[in-house]
């Protein structure tokens, strides 16, 4: 499933809701554009490397 990076930022920001959805998919999918605006979005190295973790899990 192609996630869009709004659901993504809610699941790392916590959502309850997100979590719920993206932690019971078993195909999950962000296009190039999808993680770049992530990366972009990055504060800092510790939430890059936050993202990282995510996105291996």
């Amino acid at each position: 499933m192609l996630i869009d990076t709004d659901v993504m930022i809610w699941y790392m920001r916590g959502n309850d809701k997100a979590a719920v959805i993206l932690e019971n998919l078993t195909n999950i999918m962000l296009s190039a554009v999808t993680y770049m605006e992530l990366v972009q979005g990055m504060r800092n190295k510790a939430e890059l490397l936050s993202l990282e973790a995510t996105l291996s899990t």
